[in-house]
């Protein structure tokens, strides 16, 4: 199967350009190296070259016999392209020079098949190791690395290596093992991921109990509570994601209690297989939290007045104070990010208190530009809201819809479509990286400081709370812990003492 290629147009370093989008190749790799004058962009992650009809033509005939070319964006938006002096590039062209080759057929020789050689470069597989329970990511180097990846593993959080096991020990999150694989692949570095498997002995227990209970039919008075509970979910409107894991939780604790109807669950039954099934068997906190919101929801709609929702407790959770930065921080991540459409991201997520997911959500209909707003469409929990954007974003954001002509959102992939979540988080690291910034942080600590540094200029918490999209002032509230606004108030008693 022939890999892909993508041709896009688009407007880069003050220039029309023609994107050269692949996964990482080594054949395509050393191809598009060919190509006059084509350079590879750093922070976008592609190759690109002069947008012209001579490039364009030794593109086409590079690739055409090593690759399927994708040349629809290029063709439909031919006619929004500037003109430049050149004769026009049309669709029969094109498709011209895609037309396979006719050679005669050559039996090769008969040659003795080499040995496989190493990489160019001698870098061997890069192992990740997830460790849920601990939540932990473990990476070891197969063989020689780089010492510009430990620079790299760092910007992920706090970094430990184990000398005995020769490990480099991170955070676990299904983020970071994204962002890292796309790291180390876009270097031609294999990633192998594999889960690391529970103890033996819990693994036993689980394979024991677990399955047994899975495996279990649950009776007609539990099928139509689960029914009840899933009519309730969609009413309320609740994405699929969420009732798909509601039921399936609720469907396993009305299993374990197979030899009994729903309604003569007892409230020690249920703390019983908390500690049973959940405890015993080592699932996570989070596991536990999902099955009993399942339950509580049930409870809450069945009418059965003797078992109280509020009875069930949920497991003690952490709650730390948001991590922001200084606004001279703030300042310095602005100006390290030279290229206008990521700088346009973080400022939108600063300067509005958007989430990560409402920034790549905003269409350009989201625009409001007689009234100076943005509205957020179905934030979270379906929330929508409007914000006020300041007049020099604005100026920003004529600016940047002039040079990369967006057809749906406001924040397009390279491909099209909407831009993606990891993207906004790879800008962030990167530009963390570059303005010297070592703070364990994500992208939502933009929006933390947006609240924090309103309420230190003296705005009122509630119109905070509107701001950010809070349902309660409660959540809120938490910007007042790590606000400096009354801090600097506070006689310390060591300044009435006579010490020397």
């Amino acid at each position: 199967m022939k890999k892909k290629i993508i041709l896009r147009r688009i407007f880069h370093r003050d220039a029309w350009r023609y994107a050269i989008i692949f996964n990482y190749d080594k054949k395509l790799t050393a191809l598009v190296r060919s190509v006059n004058n084509v350079k590879w962009s750093q922070t976008n992650g592609f190759w690109y070259a002069g947008a012209d009809e001579d490039t364009l033509k030794q593109i086409l005939t590079t690739f055409r016999e090593s690759a399927e070319i994708d040349i629809s964006a290029i063709v439909s938006g031919e006619k929004n392209m500037p003109s430049s002096g050149s004769e026009p590039i049309i669709k029969e062209t094109i498709q011209k020079l895609l037309m396979p080759i006719s050679v005669p057929e050559v039996k090769p020789p008969v040659v003795e098949k080499p040995k496989p050689q190493p990489d160019s470069q001698g870098y061997s597989p890069v192992l990740f190791t997830i460790s849920e329970p601990d939540g932990r990511l473990v990476i070891k180097f197969t063989g020689r690395y780089d010492q510009e990846w430990i620079s790299e593993l760092n910007e992920f959080g706090r970094l430990h290596y184990d000398a005995n096991r020769k490990e480099w020990l991170l955070r676990w999150t299904q983020l970071t093992v994204d962002s890292l694989s796309d790291y180390f692949s876009s270097r031609g570095v294999e990633v192998i991921v594999k889960k690391r498997e529970v103890s033996g002995v819990l693994k036993e227990l689980r394979d024991e109990q677990s399955c047994e209970v899975r495996n279990r039919v649950p009776g007609e008075e539990a099928t139509r509570s689960i029914e009840m509970v899933r009519r309730y979910l969609e009413e309320k409107r609740y994405s699929k994601r969420t009732v798909e894991s509601y039921l399936a939780h609720l469907e396993l604790f009305f299993k374990y209690f197979h030899d009994k109807e729903p309604h003569d669950i007892t409230e020690g039954d249920i703390s019983g297989f908390i500690d049973d099934f959940i405890i015993r068997l080592g699932y996570s906190a989070s596991y536990q939290n999902l099955i009993i919101s399942a339950i509580k929801i049930y409870l809450s709609l069945s009418g059965l007045r003797r078992l109280n929702p509020d009875s069930i407790e949920r497991p003690r959770r952490s709650r730390a104070l948001p991590k922001v930065f200084s606004k001279e921080e703030v300042m310095k991540i602005f100006s390290v990010t030279r290229n206008s459409k990521h700088k346009l991201i973080l400022w939108l997520i600063y300067s509005c208190g958007l989430r990560r997911s409402e920034v790549i959500n905003i269409k350009l209909t989201d625009l409001d530009t007689d009234r100076g707003i943005l509205h957020i469409r179905e934030g979270k929990g379906n929330v929508d809201r409007v914000v006020p954007i300041p007049q020099k974003v604005w100026e920003k954001i004529g600016t940047y819809i002039k040079a990369y002509n967006p057809i749906s959102y406001l924040f397009e992939g390279q491909a099209g479509g909407r831009y993606s979540a990891e993207s906004v988080y790879s800008v962030f690291k990167q530009s963390l990286r570059l303005a010297g910034i070592k703070k364990d942080v994500g992208v939502h600590c933009l929006r933390h400081s947006y609240a924090t540094h309103l309420h230190e200029s003296g705005l009122d918490i509630r119109y905070i709370q509107e701001l950010l999209g809070h349902k309660s002032t409660r959540t809120t509230e938490i910007y007042t812990h790590v606000s400096r606004r009354n801090l600097f108030a506070i006689r310390s008693p060591i300044e009435d003492m006579d010490i020397g």
